[in-house]
């Protein structure tokens, strides 16, 4: 592979971090997996989620810490939505502890500014997910694996 090929996916997951604040988070429901649509910011590589407790997946993440998170192109004319570029995690989540909370929610703020009220409600928290696996595709035939330590470097 050669340097633009290396560094064209590594602009292609910047490109889709940079316009997107949308995620999609997978816990485990009492039955089976499901799926629920969160604002996102990344900080140091960690995922940064802020969630309502009187949300389901906050009840899931109660009993299972492990969930999956993707973040996709929205769909549009330039793109057959079977190439849309997108980046999928799995791994775990946990509370953000009280002496980082600062720092995470500086960078959640800067991706989402209108959620500055949101913090002063008693039921949301702040979270991090903290990637296990990271996996890109870039369209057709553009799909790998992100090593922990390159995810890190590029976000």
């Amino acid at each position: 592979m050669n340097n633009k090929e290396n560094n064209d996916w590594k602009a292609g997951i910047q490109t889709l971090l940079s316009n997107t604040r949308i995620a999609f988070l997978s816990t485990q429901g009492d039955i089976s997996p499901e799926t629920s649509m969160c604002p996102y910011a990344v900080f140091q590589g960690d995922m940064v989620l802020h969630l309502s407790a009187l949300a389901k997946h906050s009840k899931n993440l109660s009993n299972s810490q492990h969930a999956g998170l993707m973040i996709c192109t929205p769909e549009s004319a330039d793109f057959s939505p079977l190439a849309l570029p997108r980046l999928s995690f799995t791994g775990h989540i946990e509370a953000v502890p009280e002496d980082e909370q600062a720092a995470y929610k500086k960078a959640y703020l800067q991706n989402i500014p209108d959620a500055e009220p949101l913090f002063s409600f008693p039921d949301f928290t702040l979270y991090r997910f903290k990637a296990s696996a990271v996996f890109w595709v870039g369209g057709f035939g553009k799909a790998r694996q992100i090593p922990l330590e390159t995810w890190k470097s590029i976000c």
